[in-house]
C-alpha cells in the first residue's frame, strides 16, 4: 500500500498503526542479510503505534537516514566514531512526519558520515541491493533505498549532498527527490557539507514523495503537470521516453551544460573537512579506511584552489541561471551503468554522480524516477512534471 493509502486506512481505523508497524518489523527481521538498518527501532515503534497515531500519515513506516537525530533511538551518522551515541531530540525534519502520524521503525545504515556512492560501510556492514543483488544500491542513503525496494518501510527521509538521494534511488529502482537548497529544516540533522546539503523524501511512488514533502514544508501538492513547459532534454534519453513526455505536452529543447571553469568538488571537500574538523584529527583511527583517505584529501586542499573553486562556482550558477532558457531538465540519473556490488567506491564515484551533482550544484532541486531524473529551478514543477510522468508511465515499483 502506498503512504496515502496507508493513512486512511489507519485514520478510518480498518487497520491500526500497530498493525502495519508489526508486519514490517516481522519483513525486516526476514530481510536482516541486506543491512539496510543499522538500529530496528520496534519497541519505541509499537509504542508508538499503541497510540493510535492520527493525520497526512498516520500509521506509515518511516525510516530516516542515521544522519538524523531520533530521541531515545541510536544515531550513529554510519560510523564506528557515534556507535553508542542516543541523542535525546528528534531532528526537525523526523518530527514533522511524526506530528502527522508517521511512525519511526529504525534507522537507515549508509555510506559512513554520507559522503560515498556505495553504501559500503565498514562498522555496520555493506547494504545489499535487494532488486538486482549483484549491483550496488548507491549511496550514500543506500540503506534508505534498499529498505524501500524490499518493501520493509513505505517512506524513507534521506540526506542529498551530490546525490545521496537520487544515486540509491537510481541503483534500487524506487523514486527520491532533493528539494531546493534551504526547502526541509536541517537542524539536528548532521551535516557533511553545508552549502549543498539538503534532505529529501524517498518512497516506491512519486505520490508518496510528494506527500512527504507537502508535510515537511507545509506547501501543496502541485498539480500533475507538463503541458506546455519548455524541457531541456540534458543527455540521451531511450527514444520510448522521448515520445513520453512528447505526448504529454513538453517543448523538448536540446541544451547542453558547460562545466565550471574549476571543480566544484573543492568546495565541498574543504567544507567535509570544516565540518569534521575537531572530530577527525581525535578520532581518525575510528573512521573507516574509505572515510580516512576522504578526509585526508580534504585537508590538503590548497586555500587558494577553494576560493578559486568558490568563485567559479558562483559565475558558472549565475551564468546557468540567467541563460539557461527552460522550465525543467531531463536526463539519467546514473552518469554510468549500476557498479557491481564489490566496486572500489573511490573509482566510480565520479561517473555516478556526473549528472546528479550538477544540480547540487546549482542548489534546484531535482527528483529521481528509477534512472531518469527531473530538475529545474521550481520544486512545484519538478514535482508536477514527475506526477504527470507518473500518470502516464505508471509507478516504478
Amino acid at each position: 500500500m502506498s503512504a496515502a493509502e496507508i493513512a486512511a486506512q489507519v485514520n478510518a481505523r480498518r487497520l491500526s498503526a500497530e498493525e502495519v508497524v508489526l508486519a514490517h518489523l516481522k519483513a525486516i527481521e526476514r530481510a536482516a542479510d541486506l543491512h539496510a538498518f543499522i538500529t530496528v527501532a520496534g519497541s519505541q515503534a509499537l509504542e508508538r503505534a499503541r497510540t493510535r497515531p492520527r493525520g497526512l500519515l498516520a500509521g506509515v513506516p518511516l525510516v530516516p537516514k542515521d544522519m538524523f537525530d531520533t530521541a531515545w533511538i541510536r544515531t550513529t551518522r554510519g560510523s564506528a566514531v557515534f556507535e553508542d551515541r542516543v541523542p535525546r531530540r528528534t531532528a526537525a525534519a523526523v518530527s514533522k512526519l511524526e506530528a502527522s502520524g508517521a511512525v519511526v521503525i529504525g534507522k537507515a545504515n549508509q555510506h559512513e558520515f554520507a559522503w560515498g556512492v556505495t553504501s559500503q560501510n565498514p562498522r555496520w556492514g555493506d547494504v545489499k541491493n535487494p532488486r538486482w543483488p549483484t549491483r550496488t544500491p548507491g549511496g550514500s542513503s543506500g540503506g534508505n533505498a534498499a529498505a524501500l525496494a524490499a518493501g520493509l518501510c513505505t517512506i524513507g527521509l534521506g540526506t542529498d549532498t551530490g546525490g545521496s538521494v537520487r544515486i540509491p534511488s537510481a541503483c534500487c529502482g524506487t523514486v527520491g527527490f532533493k528539494p531546493s537548497k534551504g526547502k526541509i529544516d536541517l537542524r539536528r540533522c548532521f551535516p557533511l557539507a553545508p552549502s549543498f546539503d539538503t534532505a529529501g523524501p524517498m518512497a516506491r511512488s512519486v505520490a508518496d514523495c510528494a506527500l512527504v514533502y507537502s508535510v515537511l514544508t507545509g506547501e501543496p501538492i502541485p498539480p500533475a503537470r507538463v503541458r506546455g513547459l519548455r524541457v531541456g532534454v540534458w543527455h540521451d534519453l531511450p527514444t520510448n521516453d522521448l515520445e513520453r513526455w512528447e505526448e504529454l505536452g513538453a517543448q523538448l529543447i536540446k541544451v547542453v551544460l558547460p562545466e565550471p571553469e574549476v571543480d566544484p568538488s573543492l568546495v565541498f571537500q574543504v567544507e567535509a573537512a570544516l565540518t569534521h574538523r575537531r572530530l577527525f584529527p581525535k578520532q581518525r583511527a575510528r573512521y573507516g579506511p574509505d572515510a580516512q583517505g576522504k578526509w585526508d584529501a580534504a585537508w590538503r586542499v590548497p586555500a587558494m584552489a577553494y576560493d578559486a573553486a568558490r568563485r567559479s562556482l558562483r559565475r558558472w550558477r549565475a551564468s546557468l541561471q540567467a541563460e539557461l532558457n527552460v522550465d525543467l531538465l531531463v536526463g539519467p540519473t546514473l552518469g554510468m551503468e549500476i557498479p557491481p556490488a564489490d566496486a572500489y567506491e573511490p573509482d566510480i564515484r565520479d561517473d555516478v554522480g556526473r549528472y546528479t551533482r550538477v544540480f547540487s550544484w546549482l542548489t534546484w532541486p531535482a527528483i529521481a524516477i528509477g534512472n531518469l531524473q527531473i530538475g529545474g529551478p521550481s520544486d512545484a514543477r519538478v514535482l508536477g512534471a514527475a506526477l504527470a510522468w507518473e500518470e502516464a508511465a505508471g509507478a516504478i515499483t
